[in-house]
């Protein structure tokens, strides 16, 4: 609920939230350079003895299993788990 719709009652949630981006990769982009410039870095830093994590977030469809898991038909799909 917004701050002034109930008068006398505390409300701590923020009004406003920022979200930074490290980086939008093309749609066309293929699997190799999301691998390249995603998850290689953080492989490394796990081999480095850092927690890393990779998370797919995204709108139904939008290609999240694809990018993690790949597809099966041609082995340049391969995606992050598989490389």
């Amino acid at each position: 609920a917004p701050r002034d719709d109930h008068p006398g009652e505390i409300n701590n949630r923020k009004d406003k939230h920022l979200f930074g981006f490290n980086r939008v990769l093309d749609p066309a982009v293929s699997q190799e350079d999301v691998f390249e410039a995603v998850a290689r870095p953080l492989c490394d830093s796990a081999l480095d003895g850092y927690n890393a994590t990779i998370f797919a977030y995204g709108q139904t469809g939008s290609g999240k299993t694809f990018t993690i898991t790949g597809g099966a038909e041609r082995y340049a799909d391969r995606g992050i788990i598989p490389r």
